[in-house]
């Protein structure tokens, strides 16, 4: 049984502590904690569950965008499940950045141009700053990597090496403003997915060496790749755990 259809069976019959339940915490618990959001697993954990949430131990002030964040990667995940088949296009992942930041606090503003691509130029860090594409030739430099992408079989669209090397592309473009990481990771989710291959979740604890694998790629890409092979044997033994007859 393919993967993607057990997945949408689970969220069909709504109920928790299956695979899909613990996947929709897990990925948007850390797609979003990569990127600063604060809100811990239980909490990402209550808004799944009830739609609301209470503060941690500490008391600690809960950012309003942190909540819509996480319940919009709830959105975006199953937009990518009921989409696994689709080509990857521009306007496909213009889709996913729309889902993730509606409501949130950079939709009123302007400069972040939420449902399109960046207006302004975005390097990725502080100190030695990576350039990114400029904003002019975004689009082409998509269209670019998606055809190069979609002309490959499945087979090697599976294959960890030619991935990282998409993934890593893909980030050197840096088409949004914000959320191009959370797109990124999802769009991983979704290509293994789509070919029958086990798909991971980047976990926030290894967010060092994600983040290293990506600026070290052209000189090392082995960390990358590396990386990615770790959480796919980590997202494997979940597969196992919640579906041991799977395969």
């Amino acid at each position: 049984m393919v993967l993607v259809e057990e997945l949408r069976n689970q969220r069909d019959k709504t109920m928790a502590g299956n695979l899909y339940y613990w996947t929709q915490i897990f990925f948007s618990y850390n797609n979003n904690h990569i990127e600063g959001v604060r809100l811990s697993l239980d909490q990402t954990q209550q808004i799944f569950d009830t739609g609301t949430i209470f503060a941690n131990d500490k008391n600690d002030p809960i950012r309003v965008d942190d909540i819509v964040e996480t319940q919009n990667h709830f959105k975006a995940f199953d937009f990518v499940l009921d989409t696994i088949d689709e080509p990857l296009t521009p306007a496909y992942i213009i889709q996913i950045h729309k889902i993730l930041k509606t409501y949130t606090s950079q939709e009123k503003d302007s400069r972040y141009n939420v449902g399109g691509f960046k207006q302004v130029p975005n390097d990725i860090g502080m100190l030695d700053a990576v350039k990114t594409t400029v904003p002019k030739n975004v689009k082409a430099d998509l269209t670019r990597l998606f055809q190069n992408w979609e002309s490959q079989t499945p087979n090697e669209r599976q294959q960890l090496a030619q991935l990282a090397n998409f993934h890593q592309s893909f980030e050197l473009i840096h088409p949004f403003s914000d959320g191009n990481g959370r797109v990124g990771r999802l769009l991983l989710y979704k290509e293994l997915c789509r070919a029958q291959a086990v798909p991971f979740i980047i976990r926030d604890e290894n967010r060092t060496y994600y983040i290293r694998g990506l600026k070290t790629f052209a000189s090392t890409p082995g960390y990358l790749v590396d990386t990615f092979g770790y959480e796919q044997d980590y997202y494997e033994t979940l597969i196992q755990k919640f579906l041991p007859n799977f395969g």
